[in-house]
């Protein structure tokens, strides 16, 4: 659930919610049905999204395969892995899903494995290239915030020395 919706929720127990907080329940409800069918839309993208993207990394890149036995498979788990993420916190509406329950975690790897952060932003813009190309105009705008915010926070310079 939503974050805003379930810190709301819990405030209402004991009581009945507010009018405001009933319009904040009926305006999230209200756009359900839409977000359903974006990540509906998103499922049946996901391949070609996510083939299009490693395809051009691994192209920019091409001693990646080389250096990372396996780089292949890894790059298209961890990106399935992410727009997955990002198509459920687009469900919820809910950012903080994305970012605690994935983006923390994957940063630390990402990191430890040595990736630089020009390289994972990189990765994951040619990504949101990838979506806009074949999602719809409108459900590309609806997951695109979530993929920048994945750019963001995994592409951010931490100030390591990292390769690739």
């Amino acid at each position: 659930m939503n974050k805003d919706i379930d810190t709301m929720m819990s405030a209402c127990e004991g009581r009945y919610p507010t009018r405001a907080e009933q319009a904040i329940l009926r305006a999230w409800a209200g756009r359900f049905d839409q977000r359903l069918a974006a990540i509906e839309e998103i499922r049946e993208c996901e391949d070609k999204i996510v083939t299009q993207t490693v395809d051009e990394v691994l192209r920019n890149y091409p001693d990646f395969e080389r250096r990372f036995k396996g780089g292949r498979q890894t790059c298209i788990r961890d990106e399935t892995l992410v727009l997955r993420f990002c198509a459920q916190a687009l469900l919820r509406e809910d950012m903080h899903y994305l970012e605690s329950g994935l983006l923390v975690w994957l940063s630390t790897i990402l990191r430890g494995v040595g990736f630089a952060p020009k390289f994972i932003a990189y990765t994951y813009g040619v990504m949101i290239q990838s979506a806009d190309r074949e999602l719809s105009p409108g459900v590309a705008e609806l997951l695109r915030p979530y993929l920048q915010r994945v750019v963001a926070v995994l592409g951010a310079d931490t100030g390591a020395k990292e390769s690739t």
